[in-house]
């Protein structure tokens, strides 16, 4: 297997291992790197945050590609109300559009403003999901924050699959675990 093939498969497997693969989106090579950070501490798949941390929306960097690129971003909690039973399968946290490649996301169009995580039961997981958008103004905003669906948004909006995506968890701050 060349290089850049084990390289790719080695970017997939915490998407798997963390069932973002499966459970938001189906499966994809990563084809653009995306780094997002809160307060300058990096997302990495299945690292933990405080909620606390996350009180201001995160900056999300898109490298590659140009800026007559454009790329829809998602942000997700497929674990609602509870990792146990997320029965209400996916929450949005935040959708911006028609962002030029090689800037973040500041550059784009905001449709659904930034919600800032709060987990009341278990450990969720936070999915930030970048597609590669075929034309400008081509995403149409949903209905509802609940209930929202990465697959069905993507197919409705013939966006495909996604072009990167990573995920962190975090869980209710207890007094105990802020000390």
């Amino acid at each position: 297997m060349p290089l850049s093939q084990m390289a790719t498969k080695m970017a997939e497997q915490p998407l798997v291992l963390g069932r973002v693969i499966g459970d938001v989106v189906d499966p994809f090579i990563p084809t653009i790197k995306m780094c997002a950070t809160f307060s300058n501490k990096q997302v990495l798949n299945g690292h933990e945050f405080f909620p606390s941390s996350l009180s201001f929306k995160p900056r999300v960097l898109i490298q590659g590609e140009d800026m007559r690129s454009l790329f829809t971003l998602i942000m997700v909690d497929p674990d609602v109300p509870g990792p146990s039973d997320p029965y209400m399968r996916e929450h949005l946290h935040w959708l911006v559009t028609d962002i030029p490649g090689t800037t973040d996301a500041t550059f784009g169009k905001e449709l659904m403003s930034y919600e800032i995580p709060k987990p009341t039961i278990g450990i969720h997981r936070f999915v930030f999901v970048l597609f590669k958008q075929k034309r400008r103004r081509s995403v149409n905003p949903p209905s509802s924050r609940d209930r929202f669906n990465t697959r069905r948004f993507s197919a409705e909006n013939d966006l495909g699959l996604p072009v990167a995506a990573v995920y962190f968890n975090a869980q209710r701050e207890t007094a105990a675990r802020r000390r």
